[in-house]
């Protein structure tokens, strides 16, 4: 039990950086649970964790290497992650006001003006997250290397997955969920509004910077600040 402790650590360890570490995934969960709430983010959160489940199996099975050594498909992901993310920031800058300032969360829609994610379009923006690839393909990496059945292989890398990444990023959405506290003027919640977009705008150029090199022909994952940024 001890050596399999220390054999799962450099996966754990990873998961837990790449996880609580600022991101597309993260920023976008801050925002939202300052604008709707912890309870309302649930979804958007689970669908985090469950895609990033399935791109574990995706990417063990070789789909995850094989898009990242296609510099053409990993630029066409690199460019719909980074058109969501800009289309986030207007979202921000229109949407001044929290969905309800109160304590308690909106037993109706009628209050709001926009929504948060869903399970599917949580799960469906990872497939889209170049990062997110990058980040299912180095845990298969990891995870090739425990002496285990390809079944418990995969179900150990799975199950740690799911059991660090969900708290981690929590810890966002329950950051944003505290900061409405705090945001009680239009002034305040509008230059909130405008940081967090700012944030996001500079999280989407700095993942397209490889991209504005005219004398690269693919992307160095190695270098690549959308690779190192975290989740």
């Amino acid at each position: 039990m001890e050596n399999l402790s220390l054999l799962l650590a450099p996966l754990a360890l990873f998961m837990f950086v790449s996880s609580i570490t600022p991101g597309p995934n993260n920023l976008m969960l801050l925002s939202s649970g300052l604008r709707f709430g912890f309870n309302r983010t649930l979804p958007h959160m689970l669908g985090i964790t469950a895609g990033m489940m399935l791109l574990l199996l995706v990417a063990y099975a070789g789909v995850g290497a094989l898009l990242l050594a296609s510099p053409g498909v990993d630029k066409l992901l690199t460019v719909a992650c980074c058109v969501y993310l800009l289309w986030l920031a207007m979202a921000l800058l229109r949407d001044e006001e929290p969905v309800q300032t109160g304590p308690a969360e909106p037993a109706d829609g009628t209050a709001q003006r926009t929504r948060p994610l869903r399970v599917g379009e949580a799960v469906l923006f990872q497939f889209v997250n170049p990062k997110a690839w990058a980040m299912a393909v180095t845990a298969c990496t990891i995870a090739a290397g425990f002496p285990l059945s390809t079944p418990v292989r995969l179900t150990l890398m799975v199950l740690i997955s799911a059991a660090i990444n969900l708290p981690c990023i929590s810890v966002w959405a329950l950051f944003g969920r505290t900061m409405r506290q705090h945001l009680g003027t239009a002034q305040l919640r509008q230059a909130f509004n405008l940081a967090m977009a700012g944030l996001v705008v500079a999280t989407a150029l700095w993942m397209l910077l490889p991209l504005m090199d005219g004398n690269a022909t693919s992307v160095d994952h190695g270098r690549d600040p959308a690779f190192s940024l975290g989740r």
